[in-house]
């Protein structure tokens, strides 16, 4: 569990990192992080982070299809938890 708890807070610290990078980088025109990166990071645990992300940096939450794409993968999360914790 403590393996877990530490494994989430890394993910999602990461996947804000990259969603800060990536307004930066498009702030200043530079390279910018492919959105599949964005959402494979959300994808394996680092949604909240991309949330907190989007919101915060105001970051690809005017993109209706990858706001879309990032619930169908929390809902997708949210499905697996709860299957799990009814056991």
């Amino acid at each position: 569990m403590k393996f877990l708890f530490a494994y989430l807070i890394i993910i999602n610290y990461i996947s804000f990192s990259m969603f800060a990078y990536d307004k930066e980088q498009a702030k200043k025109q530079g390279r910018r992080v492919a959105e599949k990166n964005l959402l494979t990071l959300c994808f394996i645990g680092g949604s909240l982070g991309g949330w907190i992300g989007m919101n915060k940096l105001r970051h690809k939450s005017s993109k209706s299809s990858f706001k879309l794409k990032l619930l169908g993968i929390t809902l997708f999360q949210l499905l697996i938890l709860l299957t799990l914790f009814r056991r």
